[in-house]
């Protein structure tokens, strides 16, 4: 019987393109986070994890690894927590050219622990009509410890006006 909870997939290589992603692929994949609280069992076969409180985490290098208590699970493509101090960071442009200027990639990083969290924008999905619009939201996720300090780089211009 397999035991996998959950499988959370990896952004998909072909995303690298200059109509989706840019240069590498789009990075929402790799920047979940699912928070599970108050988990009950019941049937004929459950799970080895049977914790309450728990969460499932992208299989992200350089930043999965970082947080305490987090265990790979290869046959999920992803880590499970005991952590209830793991989220989020979603961050966005607000300027007029929020889906023309390209500020990727963004690096999140955090000294002390290590994480280093290297992310593209959303992925476009415009269509024109005859292809895809080559827009590109300037809104970013990175998987985080919500205690301590992180760095947000970005390599282009930084928009004038955000949102954390």
């Amino acid at each position: 019987m397999n035991d996998a909870v959950a499988y959370l997939m990896d952004p998909n290589p072909g995303w690298a393109n200059k109509d989706d992603c840019g240069p590498f692929p789009c990075t929402a994949p790799s920047n979940i986070v699912m928070q599970f609280t108050g988990t009950t069992y019941s049937g004929l076969y459950n799970p080895s994890l049977t914790a309450a409180d728990f969460q499932i985490i992208s299989d992200t290098d350089s930043v999965s690894n970082t947080f305490p208590t987090c265990k790979n699970q290869t046959q999920w493509n992803a880590f499970v927590c005991t952590n209830p101090n793991l989220g989020v960071l979603f961050f966005e442009s607000l300027d007029a050219d929020t889906d023309d200027r390209s500020v990727q990639p963004i690096y999140v990083t955090n000294e002390v622990t290590g994480a280093k969290d290297v992310l593209n924008s959303m992925m476009d999905h415009t269509w024109d009509g005859f292809y895809t619009g080559q827009k590109h939201l300037s809104r970013f996720p990175s998987m985080i410890e919500v205690k301590g300090n992180y760095t947000v780089e970005m390599t282009g211009t930084p928009p004038g006006k955000m949102r954390y």
